[in-house]
This record gives structure tokens, sequence and C-alpha cells, in this order.
């Protein structure tokens, strides 16, 4: 009897500690089968609260987009109730939180989100991170949609769909469980929520395996002049030269591209002209107007070889304020040349190497990011400040992290295998830093110099002490000249192989443009 007795109590004890754990999570669900007036109605069965008063939010800011989104300009009718459905007193601070009071009653928050791909209202949210509500197409970007309970970004997250019978989820992420009319997904918390966007609609989709690499492409087209067959096709080449270049291996089991392409005849409410891409850590959106096939190939394996080597930086290679992103305040890192430039660099440098470029082509763009860096953007203003005020002081400057950003991580590159004569390049670096920190560690901002100079050398330090984080211009023609290039400053304004460099400069030149060292 004893120890039926205790045997009965501890199983209701377990019972009980596995009821709490289980309603320490955010219950999400949307349902897609009744969107009326681009709008999504959300409702949250919240985690427990043990604070009498709580604060819900949306995000000022995310991550990758180093500008002010403020999505609660799209959020309306926050409704808080407890178990039974009595209403909780609401208080909206500002555009992006809401005070909730007697919150240790609180069960459910309700409340609606507009589509912000066919708002009115003005906002400077980019196209590639925003939701969009159309009879055919449904783009779930999550900080647009879902709010968290401030303190609690890290417990995990039930997400339901239900969904038309016809709509298909193209994510990185499986859901958990899926029927013809709902999805449930399962994140491990708010970043990671906040990490996974949703393309729902009739699939056109094309899954390609690449090495160890389960890759999606998922395209929404509505006049259906491109399709994800070609994409996947043109981007197998970059995959399979990617998967060399990152030593045989990517670095993710599941990959997606999401393709949206805007009809050129609708109106939406940004600004003409706009389109780009979006990084996640396994997946990228993309936002390109709809233009034939054969006029976009070129740009979409640009842009996509950029976005998906996101995947070292800043996915895996980053800095505290990164990886401990704040949504409400925007606290950005100073190495905007590490996140932004050396994946610029290296989505051009992967195509060089593995054919799918020439070298004339390379050095040509290369050569056109100079011109650009030095006539459009201040030279000299110094390149962690640019990175560290992005989002406000140098906003109108930030474009030079594709321009000058790039140029950074290519002399850098060369710099190192001229020190290492041929042997430790920039994707070294970038490799041992990967090991260094992971996915789940990052580096203080003021301590990356340092150690980058104990992984590769000194002389590394001080390129980047002087040309990134001081305000010198980069002798292009030091650092080129270094792989027997010459820069043709005058008229011109072109990279162009040096037909009377020295043999150690024409080795390296090899090594640098295929990556293979040629028999002295």
């Amino acid at each position: 009897m004893y120890k039926t007795k205790n045997a009965l109590l501890l199983l209701c004890a377990m019972a009980a500690s596995l009821q709490v754990l289980w309603a320490q999570r955010y219950q999400y669900t949307v349902d897609l089968t009744d969107l009326q007036n681009d709008k999504f109605n959300v409702t949250l069965l919240t985690p427990e609260i043990s604070e009498r008063t709580v604060i819900f939010a949306l995000p000022k800011i995310i991550p990758g987009t180093y500008s002010i989104s403020d999505y609660g300009t799209f959020a309306s009718n926050i409704v808080a109730e407890d178990s039974k459905g009595r209403r909780l007193p609401v208080k909206q601070l500002n555009t992006n939180q809401w005070e909730i009071s007697n919150a240790k009653r609180l069960y459910r928050i309700t409340y609606e989100v507009e589509d912000i791909f066919d708002t009115d209202k003005e906002h400077k949210i980019y196209p590639m991170a925003a939701t969009n509500i159309e009879e055919k197409n449904v783009v779930v970007h999550t900080p647009g949609i879902f709010g968290y309970v401030e303190g609690q970004n890290k417990l995990p997250i039930e997400l339901t769909f239900e969904k038309p019978a016809d709509f298909y989820a193209s994510s990185a992420k499986l859901p958990v469980e899926s029927t013809a009319t709902r999805d449930v997904f399962l994140m491990e918390s708010i970043d990671d929520l906040y990490d996974t966007p949703i393309m729902y609609g009739v699939p056109d989709t094309t899954t390609v395996q690449v090495g160890n690499c389960e890759v999606l492409v998922s395209v929404y087209s509505p006049n259906k002049t491109i399709t994800s067959r070609e994409i996947a096709d043109w981007l197998s080449g970059l995959l399979q030269g990617a998967r060399k270049y990152l030593g045989g291996k990517l670095p993710a089991d599941r990959y997606a591209f999401l393709y949206y392409f805007k009809d050129m005849a609708i109106q939406q409410s940004f600004q003409l002209g706009m389109a780009g891409a979006l990084e996640h850590t396994t997946s990228s959106f993309y936002y390109i107007p709809e233009l034939p096939a054969n006029v976009l190939k070129n740009l979409l394996v640009d842009v996509s070889s950029h976005e998906f080597f996101h995947i070292i930086t800043p996915l895996t290679i980053a800095s505290r304020e990164v990886k401990e992103f704040n949504y409400d305040t925007p606290i950005l890192s100073k190495h905007l040349w590490l996140y932004e430039g050396t994946t610029e660099y290296t989505a051009h440098h992967v195509q060089v190497q593995h054919g799918m470029n020439t070298p004339e082509q390379f050095l040509d763009k290369l050569a056109e990011k100079i011109v650009d860096s030095r006539e459009h953007y201040n030279d000299t203003l110094s390149f962690t400040q640019l990175s560290k005020y992005a989002a406000s002081t140098y906003a109108d400057q930030y474009g030079n992290v594709y321009q000058k950003g790039a140029l950074i991580g290519a002399c850098l590159d060369i710099y190192l295998l001229h020190l290492s004569e041929g042997g430790y390049g920039l994707k070294n670096l970038t490799h041992d830093l990967g090991i260094r920190y992971g996915k789940d560690r990052f580096f203080e901002d003021d301590e990356l110099f340092d150690e980058i100079a104990r992984l590769s050398y000194p002389e590394a330090k001080a390129f980047l002490v002087k040309y990134t984080q001081g305000n010198l211009p980069i002798p292009y023609e030091e650092y080129f000249g270094m792989v027997g290039i010459r820069y043709q400053p005058g008229e011109t304004k072109k990279l162009v192989v040096d037909e009377h460099a020295n043999p150690q400069a024409e080795w390296l030149r090899a090594i640098w443009l295929t990556g293979t060292a040629p028999c002295r």
C-alpha cells in the first residue's frame, strides 16, 4: 500500500510537471480560409504569466534589414482575455508595444494584422520582409504577424494554419502535422519563428538534392512567366559549386529558396522599382519583378548566391548583437563588412572558381563596385561606424556594404593568400571562424579583429584596423597587384590581367581565380 500510494503520487506529480512545461509555450492559430479586407485574424493562447503586468510586442526591427520596420503599425484590435473570456485591460504604449494588466489571468490574445503588400499606410518595410494576402498567394513573414510577451522570447511556439485544400506551405521547416486543410509547425523560440518565412499557395515547387542538402525551390509567378524547374536548373551549378567551395558539404540538411514575382501591372505599397531578397538561416525570400525568364536569369543567380552564402555570415559567424537580437531597440554590430560584404564577394568568387563566370566577368563586377563605391558613397567613412549606425545616421550609406564591403572581402582574401603564399585565404578564415563560434556562440564586436589575427596573421588585423575601422580609402592598385591584376583608374576603370606581373603574382592569381595551385 505504501509503495502504491507513493507511485501514484509520483505519477500525478510527473503529469502536473508535464502539463506546466507544455503550458509554457505560445500557441498561435491563423485561419487562411477566412481572409477579409486583406487581414489575418490571429489567435494566441499565451504561456503562463507570473507577472501582474506584461508587454505584448511586435518587432521594431529584425535581423538582416538594418532599418526600422515598426510591424506594430499593421496590428489592430488587440484583445486580451482570461480563460473564461473576460477581457483584461490593454493599453497601447507605442507603435509596437501593448501593456496588459491583470496578466496573471492572461489566457488568450486576439488581434488583426493587415497585409503590408497592399496597405494604404506609409511604411519603410522592405517587400522581402512584408506580409501578403492574395487569392492565390499568402506570404507569411512571421515578424509581421506574430508577437511575443516580453521576457518570454525563448519559449517554444506551436503554429497552426487552417488553409484552403489546394494550398501548400513552402518553407525550410517542415510541418510536424499536415492535412489537406491544416498545417502545424513547431518553432524553438521567437528567434526561430522570425527566422522562418512561409509562402502559401497552389504549389509550383521543385526539390533537388545537393550532396547532404535537400533544396526546395518554390515560385509564385502570377502570369506563369517563370517556373521553379527553370530556377532549379539555373541554381544547380551554383549549389554544386558552393558545396565544393565549402569543402564538400553544405552547412544545412534542408534549404528553401522562396520566390515571389510581382505582376508589373499591379500596384503595391512599395516604392517603384523596389526589389530584393532577405536571408534566413536555412532559407531566403525573394521579391522580384515578373519579367521574362531570360532577362532574370543572371540577376537571380547572383542574388540567390548572395543570400545562400549568408548561411555562413551572419547566420553562423556573428556578434552578440546579431545572435541576441533586440527586436525593440536597434543595437547593430560594427561588422557589416563581414556579414554583407564578404557574403557579396563570396557569392561572385564561387562563380569564377567553379566556371559559372569567366575571370573577365568576375573582374568587371569588382571594377564596377570600385566605381560605384567611390562615386556614390563616402569612401573615407569608417566602415565599422557605418555598420553601427546603418539604421540611423548613415542609412544613406548602407548600399556601400555591397560595394566597398565586397571589395574589403576581395582585398582581404588576396592579402591572406599573399601572406600565406597561396595556402590560406578568406574561405579558410571564415571556415575557422565558423568552427570557433558556430551556430550557438557569438563574438564580441571589439574582439573580432584580434581573433582574426590569432587565426590568420597580425597583418590581417592591421589591414582591417586601417581600412575598415579606420577612414583611409583602400589602395586597390596595391592589393590587386599582389595577384597580378592591374586597376586602370582612368576612363576605362577596369580591372585587367597585368601581362608584366612577376611569376609569384601570376601563381597567386591562378589560385585566387581557380582555387587550385598550378605546378611551378
